[in-house]
């Protein structure tokens, strides 16, 4: 394995932490960057939306899009699923996020 895939995957199952941690497991995009920034991972604005597409595409999370208002904007709000939180608790296993130690 790459180093640069390492820290994909790293920086995945670090997304699905941080999306479990509020006690109802969903965050909006903007309060989920500001966390994982805080946690010392390197990710941007639109490293993040994509992890979130691809983490919703793997049945992880599912991402409600909410409208801001002000044209072409809007706020995406991570809502964990089952199958995410599993990944989480290192009870399942998905190929494209590290292995959770959480077990």
């Amino acid at each position: 394995m790459s180093v640069a895939t390492a820290i994909i995957e790293h920086r995945r199952l670090s997304v699905l932490m941080s999306v479990k941690q509020p006690g109802d497991g969903r965050i909006s995009d903007e309060i989920l960057l500001r966390v994982l920034r805080a946690d010392g991972c390197a990710i941007d604005y639109d490293m993040l939306r994509g992890d979130l597409y691809w983490l919703q595409q793997q049945g992880c999370l599912r991402i409600e899009k909410l409208s801001t208002g002000v044209v072409g904007e809007e706020i995406w709000v991570a809502v964990l699923t089952p199958i995410g939180a599993r990944v989480c608790d290192g009870l399942q296993h998905i190929n494209g996020i590290a292995r959770s130690m959480a077990k």
